[in-house]
């Protein structure tokens, strides 16, 4: 069934692919990515997109301004590809920073021109000056090949950040026609073509709008009869939530939650959720805090996986476009049991958590991030 799958873990895996898929792609390239920064690998597939333009491929790329307030707050503090903040970004910018400290580091190499060649080549079609709010991240090669899933384009993915938190998250590739252009119809007009591989979004630059996957996640959630699993890099106290994960707990479910033990954002917001999950099923539920910086967005139950880039936030239910591949769980499936052996492997890396008086947080820093996220 999923033959024409891999799973790529951690940008180790994924950006090498990335990398050899330019270098193969002959005659078109579209990019999707929320955060591309001024780093080793941003210049580099930057490099690697400009060769293929030189050699007469079409590359399109669709960069959101919305996340360069992002882009300049961590690691290198440079974009890629965007430049001049306005006075709220700045704010957000400054905002940021002092919110979450010690991030910043002097840059190394400077991305700019190599920024402007691409985009002033003639096979380069880049739209980069909307705040789109698009979180989701898909490569698209030769209308042959998808890669999809939650990694950004910046170095700390590919190994730790600054502080040392090592990045944990999946990319998928698809290859075949077929599928590419399911995803296109379901990206493009919301139809969902084939049974076996089904794509949920979310969408706001369409008429009707399309947001799908808050009530797919909670669909997820309610169907669970045995198991569920959720591994999530930004988790938020949404009432809907609490309320049916801790039903799936009351009717025999075995939940289980992994989140980053330190969160690069969202680490007090993080706490508060499971803290209260912890309390309200008399501490029923398998926490585990992972020593990684765990960047990964996946809601599984014992029929289904759904895996991307849509974390549990107001923000991605309803102002974010999303993007997560639904899978059946078939562990007979190569690609289906190398996924869920990576899931236990990082549970069992983590620290478990047996009594909700563990967990701590700052409760005016969790009120912000409530407000703001």
């Amino acid at each position: 069934m999923y033959e024409n799958f891999a799973l790529l873990i951690d940008g180790r895996e994924a950006f090498p692919e990335i990398l050899r898929q330019v270098e193969q792609a002959r005659e078109t390239i579209r990019v999707n990515m929320f955060i591309w920064r001024d780093d080793q690998i941003g210049r580099t597939l930057a490099e690697a997109l400009l060769r293929a333009a030189r050699r007469g491929v079409q590359v399109s790329l669709s960069l959101d301004r919305y996340g360069m307030v992002l882009e300049r707050c961590e690691e290198s503090g440079r974009s890629l590809f965007h430049n001049n903040p306005t006075l709220v970004e700045a704010i957000k910018i400054w905002g940021l920073k002092r919110g979450y400290p010690a991030n910043l580091i002097r840059p190394n190499g400077d991305g700019r021109a190599l920024a402007r060649a691409l985009e002033e080549h003639p096979n380069v079609r880049m739209d980069k000056l909307r705040m789109k709010a698009d979180h989701s991240k898909f490569y698209l090669f030769d209308d042959r090949t998808l890669i999809l899933g939650g990694i950004n384009v910046e170095d700390k993915e590919g190994g730790a950040d600054l502080s040392g938190r090592v990045y944990q998250d999946y990319m998928v590739r698809i290859q075949g026609k077929r599928y590419v252009e399911a995803f296109l119809s379901k990206w493009e007009t919301g139809e969902d073509c084939l049974e076996e591989v089904v794509f949920r979004v979310n969408q706001k630059d369409c008429l009707p709008r399309r947001f799908e996957l808050e009530e797919h996640y909670l669909e997820l959630i309610r169907s669970a009869r045995q198991e569920l699993t959720i591994t999530m890099a930004y988790f938020s106290p949404l009432e809907p939530f609490l309320r049916e994960i801790v039903a799936a707990h009351r009717r025999g479910v075995r939940v289980s939650v992994l989140i980053p033990e330190r969160a690069n954002f969202q680490n007090d917001t993080n706490r508060k959720t499971v803290r209260r999950l912890m309390r309200e099923t008399d501490n029923g539920i398998s926490l585990y805090l992972s020593p990684k910086m765990v960047h990964t967005k996946l809601v599984m139950n014992e029929r289904e996986i759904s895996m991307g880039s849509t974390n549990i936030t107001k923000k991605a239910f309803g102002q974010l476009n999303e993007l997560n591949l639904v899978l059946k769980r078939a562990p007979e499936e190569p690609f289906v049991a190398r996924l869920l052996e990576s899931v236990h492997r990082e549970q069992a890396l983590s620290r478990p958590v047996r009594r909700w008086q563990e967990i701590r947080y700052h409760r005016l820093f969790a009120l912000i991030e409530g407000i703001l996220v």
